[in-house]
C-alpha cells in the first residue's frame, strides 16, 4: 500500500509495480511469484528491517522488485531483469547509487547468491522475508504445484532444488539472519526441509514413481 512515511519516489514505484503485477497476463502467469508473494515478502522485509535497524524504504523498494525476472524472462536468476529493475527505479526518481544498491539487495535475497557474501542489514531483512515464504507451512500445500506449473518443473527437480539450496544453509546456521525469524520460524523451516527430503526419498520408490506417472497421464497432475 502507499506509505505516507516513505518518500514520493517509493510511492510512485509502488504504484507502478502494483499495476504491473495486476495486468491480466501477469496475474495468469505468475502462479507462485505473483502479487501475493511480492506483498508478503515486502511486508515481512520491512518488519525485519525495523528489528535490524536497517533502512526500511530501500528494503521495501527492493522487496517490490525482487522477482521481476519472472515477468520479463523465463530465467530464475534475478539479474535476468536487471534492465527492467533499473528502468522502474529510474522512472520513480531513484539515483544511480541507490539503483545499484537495490540491485545488490535483490541478488542477496536469492539463496543461490549468498555464499561467501557479507550481507548488510538491509540484505538480511529482504533475504529472511523471501526465504520465509518458502518455509511457510502453507507453501508446499498451496503453492508448490503453482511453482511447478509456472516454471515447467517436475516434483523431482523442485525437491532437488529446495534441498540443495536449503540444506547447506541449515547446516551453517544461516537459514535465517534475524533473531525474530529464527525464534518464530526456524522450526517451520526445519520441518519444511525434512518434507522435501522425504519427497526425494519417496521418489526412489518405483511404485510411487509409477503412480505419479499414471496421474500425469490421466491429467490429474
Amino acid at each position: 500500500m502507499i506509505n505516507n512515511n516513505f518518500s514520493g519516489k517509493y510511492n510512485q514505484l509502488y504504484s507502478s509495480v502494483y499495476a504491473l503485477y495486476h495486468l491480466p497476463e501477469n496475474k495468469a502467469k505468475l502462479l507462485f511469484h505473483g502479487w501475493h508473494h511480492i506483498e508478503f515478502v515486502h511486508d515481512k522485509a520491512v518488519e525485519f528491517a525495523v528489528e535490524l535497524g536497517a533502512r526500511q524504504e530501500i528494503v521495501a523498494s527492493a522487496g517490490l522488485l525482487h522477482d521481476l525476472n519472472y515477468i520479463f524472462s523465463d530465467k530464475l536468476e534475478p539479474e535476468a531483469a536487471n534492465l527492467q529493475i533499473q528502468e522502474y527505479l529510474a522512472k520513480a526518481g531513484y539515483d544511480k547509487t541507490t539503483q545499484k544498491e537495490i540491485s545488490r539487495l535483490i541478488e542477496d535475497s536469492h539463496l543461490g547468491y549468498r555464499k561467501d557474501r557479507e550481507l548488510s542489514n538491509e540484505s538480511k531483512a529482504l533475504a529472511d522475508a523471501d526465504t520465509l515464504f518458502k518455509a511457510l507451512p502453507t507453501t508446499p500445500i498451496l503453492f508448490a504445484s503453482k511453482f511447478i506449473t509456472q516454471n515447467k518443473y517436475n516434483i523431482q527437480k523442485l525437491a532437488t532444488k529446495i534441498v540443495d539450496e536449503q540444506k547447506p544453509l541449515m547446516k551453517a546456521d544461516s537459514y535465517f539472519y534475524t533473531e525474530i525469524a529464527k525464534k518464530r520460524y526456524l522450526e517451520w523451516a526445519k520441518i519444511n526441509l525434512a518434507l522435501w527430503e522425504n519427497v526425494l526419498e519417496a521418489l526412489d520408490d518405483p511404485a510411487i514413481r509409477k503412480m505419479l506417472e499414471t496421474a500425469n497421464e490421466l491429467g490429474v497432475l
